[in-house]
């Protein structure tokens, strides 16, 4: 067990854990001394830390391993990839930003329509977003702004 803990490194290799045969986690359950237990819950809790995991499902988890509950362990275990998490929130974030500039240029030009609006904040490209906001800025009315950037929103 201790040389499996020594390959986590990210989030994806906690699922590799639920590939482990029943009978090796078993086994461990059975034949570990509480120290060794106790070992490895405070290493995968140093681990799951590391990964930003939350402190309540750390301590679920580590209890589970010093209780000897070794029956599903991983197959339940929502492995986090927070930096991924972050990387999609931000550009989330950057995405809304960029629209409601773009809305805004708009809004300055009379009104918008809610299928525009709703296709505007659907949009995920913040590259795209940028040409859209330069060119919404540039826009003598909204409806050159939708023949340049979005020819087919009235379909």
């Amino acid at each position: 067990m201790v040389m499996l803990i020594d390959k986590l490194r990210s989030a994806a290799d906690f699922r590799q854990l639920q590939e482990v045969p029943d009978g090796y986690l078993e086994e461990i359950s059975r034949n570990s001394p509480d120290s060794l237990l106790q070992l490895i819950a405070k290493i995968i809790s140093v681990l799951l830390h590391r990964l930003n995991v939350p402190k309540e499902e750390i301590v679920a988890f580590a209890d589970q391993i010093e209780r000897r509950d070794f029956a599903m362990l991983f197959e339940n275990f929502e492995a986090y990839d927070v930096q991924e998490t972050r990387r999609i929130s931000k550009n989330e974030g950057i995405c809304l930003g960029k629209a409601q500039i773009v809305l805004s240029f708009l809004a300055d030009l009379g009104d918008v329509t809610e299928p525009l609006k709703e296709r505007i904040l659907s949009e995920k490209d913040p590259e795209l977003l940028t040409v859209w906001s330069k060119v919404a800025a540039k826009a003598a009315s909204i409806d050159e702004f939708i023949s340049q950037c979005i020819p087919n929103i009235n379909e």
